[in-house]
């Protein structure tokens, strides 16, 4: 494999780490903002139940946009599998230079 490919495959992997970060980054917070709603609606039972009947096509939508970011995220860590095996692989498989 040619030293240009095996840099952009390393580019790609490195890219795609990253973006796995900060995916995980993501879903942490978004974890902190749903526990802290949760405390604050405590006191308020009946205007979460109003919020939540109010908002269900957003909701919906919120849903459809996690479900493929999970997609997303499940294809992203199949990739970096993929490129850390072919780059293993072509380190591997390189011949000696003479």
């Amino acid at each position: 494999m040619t030293n240009y490919f095996k840099n952009k495959m390393k580019d790609r992997l490195t890219y795609c780490k990253e973006w796995q970060n900060s995916v995980e980054i993501y879903w942490a917070n978004k974890e902190i903002t749903k526990k802290a709603e949760y405390e604050y609606y405590k006191s308020w039972p009946i205007l979460k139940l109003i919020l939540d009947f109010y908002f269900i096509p957003y909701n919906i939508l919120r849903l459809i946009k996690y479900l493929r970011m999970l997609h997303e995220y499940n294809k992203n860590k199949i990739e970096i599998k993929v490129l850390t095996k072919e780059i293993h692989d072509d380190n591997n498989t390189e011949r000696p230079k003479q």
